[in-house]
């Protein structure tokens, strides 16, 4: 009888074990879960910051490009050209209000005949 409760008590830490390897897999399948739902997020990440990466490099290029069009100083007869047409624009404003104003008294007059 001996033998025989040795071998109950046996089983019952083998069924003590089987039953911790069995929680520590699902624990373990769980994990690996979590994992494969983040793999999808992380993929997404990676295609994000790639297209991030060609775009940034093209900009790049085409601010490259922009600077050798520009000329990073404007040269001084250009902006002497620039005051002066302001200067204009703003001595001939009276003159065109002045315009404006006699055509339309003189259109006024016109139609109310």
């Amino acid at each position: 009888m001996s033998d025989t409760a040795k071998e109950v008590e046996d089983m019952k830490e083998f069924m003590t074990v089987l039953m911790d390897v069995k929680v520590s897999l699902a624990e373990q399948n769980g994990k690996l879960d979590s994992l494969l739902d983040m793999k999808d997020k992380i993929n997404e990440t990676y295609d994000i910051a790639k297209e991030a990466d060609s775009r940034s490099e093209s900009n790049e290029k085409d601010i490259e490009h922009l600077q050798s069009k520009v000329s990073s100083k404007a040269s001084k007869e250009d902006v002497e050209k620039i005051i002066k047409q302001r200067e204009n624009t703003f001595k001939n404003l009276p003159a065109w209000i002045a315009l404006a104003i006699s055509m339309s008294g003189f259109i006024l007059t016109y139609l109310a005949n």
